[in-house]
């Protein structure tokens, strides 16, 4: 589905970035993953880059060589309370998770021959804060303002949408957060967390073809928890 498509994914060392970037892979595309401080796993092709620093898209891009397909995964998730949270703090948080999404898109935009998709990792926060995530949750809010606006802006040869995933699992949640993972399962029509894979293939949906008439969306992906009434 997606031969002879290169595809560059940021933060392919987490788990959702690794299983986003296999899944591509899986589906026929060269894939090339950014990673911060530590290298993944995955045996793709993989670049350094800070996405704090300024002026990082076009060594990354460059590195990464033209791409049609850029997904836009790594985040800052430092979690804490609203009234402890110092400027700089946030500052950095929305360098990561907007501002960097917001000038790799304009850069892969501006390389881009033919046809290309842009992916945006943002959470079902951006909607419903969890107490403590505050300042993650309005990131990832800016994150969707600015996937729709970009839909626009760099159309028609390129697409941008969101994904928002629920809870996701990860190694050692359960014993980190027991009382979360609990209200999640309660909550969740599904019954239980999402996996690194569900948000993989809603992405890889999104990147190919099957998606070509779908821009400025934001496809949630949790089970069906946000669908409930939270009153």
């Amino acid at each position: 589905m997606l031969s002879g498509r290169r595809a560059l994914v940021t933060g392919g060392s987490g788990p959702i970035g690794a299983a986003i970037a296999a899944r591509l892979a899986g589906l026929g595309a060269e894939v090339v993953v950014q990673y911060g401080s530590n290298p993944p796993e995955s045996g793709l092709k993989a670049v350094q880059a800070d996405l704090a620093t300024p002026g990082f898209e076009g060594p990354l891009l460059a590195a990464a060589g033209p791409v049609d397909i850029l997904v836009n995964c790594a985040a800052d998730q430092a979690l804490g309370p609203m009234e402890g949270i110092a400027p700089g703090e946030m500052a950095e948080m929305l360098a990561v998770n907007v501002t960097a999404p917001m000038l790799l898109a304009r850069a892969f935009a501006a390389q881009v021959k033919e046809r290309g998709a842009v992916v945006n990792i943002s959470s079902i926060e951006a909607q419903a804060p969890a107490p403590g995530h505050g300042h993650y949750a309005a990131s990832k809010a800016a994150l969707e303002t600015l996937t729709r606006a970009q839909a626009v802006a760099l159309a028609p040869r390129v697409r941008v949408n969101a994904v928002a995933p629920g809870l996701i699992a990860r190694p050692g949640i359960e014993q980190a957060w027991p009382e979360g993972v609990a209200r999640w399962r309660a909550a969740c029509p599904l019954g239980r967390m999402g996996r690194p894979e569900d948000v993989a293939a809603a992405v890889a949906f999104l990147a190919g073809p099957e998606a070509e008439w779908i821009n400025g969306a934001v496809l949630v992906v949790d089970g069906g928890t946000s669908a409930r009434s939270t009153w």
